[in-house]
């Protein structure tokens, strides 16, 4: 790693040159190669491997996004490479995929993959616990430089007919809230106006 690179836990975790483990000793890859099952089942890796700028009531011993953080995402490319895969792996346990679109311009888009039918037990239904890692994935990759993926996956999860009769309307508002509100506002602050984080003031 370059010594004008900055190094906290959570860079180095998504860092292919540092590769270095969230608080239980685990590599990305050794995540991302985890099979559905463990995806479903483990608790614990989903804060880290999407984190946020603001803690969890469900695990104490998860990185919180520092202003540091957010710039070194946006700096480094090969950072956001990484977190795409977590993305990208994330989109196949739900029985999707984020591709480039049709048109001229090649946006982003998320789509059902081949086996959606078959994955979308998982999380398709009525107060299902991949809701709430839904709203953190949605925040995670505004906050890390991932906005166009954020926007494509918020835009199917809008606009799919399964999405909207199974999903509740409370669990769509705080998609919404995670995808398109400022930044300083975490989903679950019901204030507009409240101040929300500080250094998020004014960020994109």
């Amino acid at each position: 790693m370059s010594r004008d690179h900055v190094s906290t836990h959570l860079i180095d975790f998504f860092d292919p040159a540092a590769t270095g483990s969230d608080p239980r000793g685990r590599k990305l890859n050794d995540i991302l190669a985890w099979p559905d099952r463990d995806l479903e089942y483990s608790h614990d890796y989903i804060q880290n491997l999407f984190p946020l700028p603001e803690g969890s009531a469900f695990n104490h011993a998860i990185w919180i996004v520092s202003e540091k953080d957010y710039e070194a995402f946006r700096q480094r490319p090969e950072l956001r490479s990484s977190f795409s895969k977590a993305f990208d792996r994330i989109c196949t346990f739900y029985g999707l995929k984020c591709e480039a679109g049709p048109d001229s311009n090649g946006a982003l888009r998320v789509v059902r993959a081949s086996d959606f039918d078959e994955a979308k037990g998982v999380w398709l239904s009525r107060f299902n616990h991949n809701h709430l890692r839904i709203t953190r994935i949605l925040r995670s990759l505004r906050v890390l430089g991932l906005s166009e993926q954020a926007a494509a996956y918020h835009a199917f999860l809008q606009t799919d007919s399964e999405v909207i009769a199974r999903v509740s309307p409370t669990s769509r508002m705080y998609w919404k809230r995670a995808a398109e509100r400022a930044l300083r506002l975490p989903p679950d602050e019901d204030d507009d106006e409240a101040e929300g984080i500080e250094w998020l003031r004014n960020k994109l």
